[in-house]
């Protein structure tokens, strides 16, 4: 083990829909680590020490038709966090992190918003009985903590709209169906 320990702050965003009562997570392909992960990432300068701020633009940057909608809020599902340390896959060494997970809210459908997703992502829909017990990727070990984390786990985070979807279980399965290959490539 090294005296020295890398810091590092994310920001998470979790994004849970219903779809005829199954619960899905939008989450994001690593295909770096080869898993899956919420969306977010690492604080920057820019993000002035918030890391709701860090959780608003790595969702702008990573789920970028959300730019086009102005009534949804982030809110806290958690204090910040600390993580690890831990050995880091892509630097090397061990890091130990600052983190908070946040919930997209929405006042209105996210119909618009899984419409206007793109084929050419890497964010995938997963269902929460594959993130519970993965069986077709590998999940990060973040779902993990806040699994751990929230009193009744993931199955008592609220969803991000009241509306259920299951007249677009379709296209979100089609969707996933297709960005599957991406997260066991």
């Amino acid at each position: 083990m090294s005296a020295f320990r890398r810091k590092s702050r994310v920001g998470f965003v979790v994004i849970k829909v219903s779809v005829g009562g199954t619960a899905f997570y939008l989450m994001r392909i690593n295909q770096k680590w080869k898993d899956v992960n919420f969306v977010g990432g690492h604080e920057k300068d820019r993000d002035a020490g918030s890391l709701e701020k860090t959780a608003r633009r790595e969702l702008w940057e990573e789920v970028p038709p959300i730019r086009d909608f102005t009534d949804f809020g982030l809110r806290p599902l958690t204090q910040r966090l600390h993580y690890g340390p831990i050995e880091s896959r892509s630097k090397g060494g061990e890091v130990e992190y600052e983190l908070q997970f946040f919930l997209l809210a929405m006042d209105r459908s996210p119909e618009a918003l899984i419409r206007a997703l793109s084929e050419r992502t890497k964010n995938i829909w997963v269902a929460e009985s594959d993130l519970l017990i993965p069986r077709r990727y590998r999940v990060s070990g973040l779902v993990k903590l806040l699994e751990a984390t929230i009193p009744g786990g993931l199955q008592a985070l609220p969803y991000s709209s009241a509306i259920d979807l299951d007249f677009m279980r379709d296209r979100i399965l089609n969707f996933s169906s297709k960005q599957i290959g991406l997260a066991l490539i």
